[in-house]
């Protein structure tokens, strides 16, 4: 356990991605990897595209909700007045479900004061980090997790999402209809994606603070309904080795890669 403190901001954007400030020098984010790792990023353009201002309504949305999951955990607001109908129908349904969390540890930054305050920069932001598990190389990440709590006595890692569509935890089968196909594989994309993320996060807490998960708890709030996913020590640790190989993935091939390129578009600059 690191009693580490950073000065000034916590996040940083290093060629245009997030990282954050470590004892172990700026390292890329969680997301930051699995978006480089994912594949689908070009997808994700085309979208963008074709929706217009979507990308930054969702992350307001995604903001706003987050927003108010943090003060309801901390007792701060427990029945908010919530004037825009949009974030009223994505927030419906989650006040029953993290109600069921006890004992909160952390929503988005630490609960309690002086508890772990190494993990907060001067800009609000609460962030773990690991170094990797490679023994030559720093092949580090960090993240801020959303929550830390218990359910029924075990410690739960929990991940609040706003998304437009629901998140389906198996691979859509041959008995998918042809017309929910693609619905539904986009869905058990993000939940794979989130799992990951949740596993880097778990082992993160573990190396920052000591903290071991036992339940990792995805939200999924959409306009219609809340669906809670919950995976346990076996499917955690499974989650854990894949998320590990992401990380060797991103280190050993896209981040050299990315210099290549750098460096190639340099030597065209410099032609010119």
């Amino acid at each position: 356990m690191f009693d580490y403190r950073s000065e000034g901001d916590t996040r940083l954007v290093i060629n245009g991605s997030r990282h954050y400030k470590t004892p172990y020098g700026a390292l890329p984010s969680v997301t930051t990897i699995l978006s480089a790792t994912g594949g689908n990023k070009a997808a994700l353009e085309r979208w963008a595209k074709k929706n217009p201002g979507g990308r930054e309504a969702a992350a307001a949305r995604g903001t706003k909700v987050h927003s108010l999951m943090e003060e309801f955990l901390l007792g701060i607001e427990r029945d908010p007045v919530i004037d825009d109908p949009e974030i009223a129908s994505f927030w419906e349904g989650l006040p029953q479900n993290l109600e069921k969390l006890e004992n909160v540890i952390w929503a988005e930054n630490p609960a309690k004061e002086g508890d772990f305050g190494w993990t907060m920069g001067g800009d609000g932001i609460s962030r773990v980090w690991h170094p990797g598990v490679n023994e030559e190389e720093n092949w580090g990440w960090a993240g801020a997790p959303d929550i830390v709590a218990e359910y029924k006595g075990k410690i739960v890692l929990g991940d609040l999402k706003t998304s437009n569509g629901p998140y389906y935890s198996k691979w859509p089968g041959p008995e998918t209809p042809k017309n929910q196909y693609g619905m539904r594989r986009a869905g058990f994309m993000k939940y794979q994606k989130c799992q990951l993320q949740l596993a880097a996060y778990a082992l993160g807490l573990e190396h920052t603070v000591n903290i071991v998960p036992e339940i990792c708890m995805t939200f999924v709030a959409t306009r219609e309904t809340v669906q809670v996913f919950a995976i346990q020590a076996g499917t955690i640790e499974k989650y854990k080795q894949k998320w590990l190989s992401t990380v060797e993935k991103y280190y050993s091939e896209i981040l050299p890669a990315q210099k290549a390129a750098e460096l190639e578009m340099e030597a065209v600059s410099e032609d010119n």
